[in-house]
């Protein structure tokens, strides 16, 4: 659950999280915590700053029966297995790939670009975004993104690292073309656990438009994920690239939950 003033929930454990709250906490600046495990399908939580309401999408419809599945800290040696699974399952996915990795896997960066998949921008150094100042926080964006252009890649799409985001960073990001996504399943791979639990974490929270956070930088996450596409597939779900995702999200919103949750009026 999304908690306003709270930094993000961080891999090395809760407590450290909150013995340091970011500066933009601090004067009032809201800061939103990514849940790790199944976090909720708001709009606020999920694509912050967006302008579709998540509760006016029906989830029952054919058309939502998508779930976008986003792959972080690539570029990576694994990347090119994993586009071969995705290829056999007819499966799409969204790579967030950290700048500074590009140099040494340029030729994978390009591979993955140019193979119907989507790249995003994961920013350029991995950092806790929210502890940057202003300027620090532009030159990572401005950096990654031109990491990004060097192998073809003009990023629509925004992962900060440990889902570390506050409402400057969504605007900032915003104004470098992109929109910022953090996730409702997260195999929490990063724990170095094994295929078994990976799989496990995720399967219990494939539903009708999830957005799963892997990492390529795992093999116990590359030798998970066949059954992971095998078991969405059994349940009728299609996965996607994130702008595929917010396509089938549009097409999926009701008159009728539009009437029960109104968008709320702009400032």
């Amino acid at each position: 659950m999304m908690t306003p003033f709270r930094r993000a929930v961080l891999p090395f454990g809760l407590a450290a999280a909150l013995l340091c709250l970011p500066a933009s906490a601090m004067s009032g600046q809201r800061s939103y915590a990514a849940t790790h495990g199944a976090a909720p399908f708001v709009t606020q939580h999920l694509i912050p700053g967006s302008d579709i309401d998540l509760a006016q999408v029906d989830l029952t419809l054919p058309s939502a029966r998508v779930v976008a599945l986003t792959i972080d800290d690539g570029p990576d040696g694994h990347d090119p297995h994993i586009l071969d699974i995705l290829r056999a399952h007819g499966a799409k996915a969204t790579f967030f790939y950290i700048g500074a990795k590009i140099p040494e896997h340029r030729d994978i960066a390009r591979m993955v670009a140019t193979s119907g998949n989507e790249v995003g921008s994961h920013t350029q150094t991995h950092p806790m975004t929210t502890d940057l100042k202003p300027a620090e926080r532009e030159s990572n964006l401005a950096q990654a993104e031109k990491a990004l252009a060097s192998v073809g890649v003009t990023a629509t799409w925004f992962r900060p690292p440990y889902g570390d985001v506050d409402d400057a960073l969504v605007a900032l990001a915003r104004h470098h073309g992109m929109a910022t996504v953090l996730w409702t399943a997260d195999s929490q791979d990063w724990k170095d656990t094994g295929p078994a639990i990976i799989r496990h974490r995720i399967v219990e929270r494939l539903a009708p438009g999830a957005v799963v956070l892997m990492h390529s930088t795992k093999a116990a996450t590359v030798a998970a994920l066949p059954a992971i596409l095998e078991e969405g597939e059994r349940r009728g779900l299609r996965f996607v690239t994130m702008s595929d995702w917010d396509v089938a999200m549009r097409q999926s919103v009701t008159p009728e939950l539009a009437l029960l949750h109104p968008a709320p009026r702009r400032r």
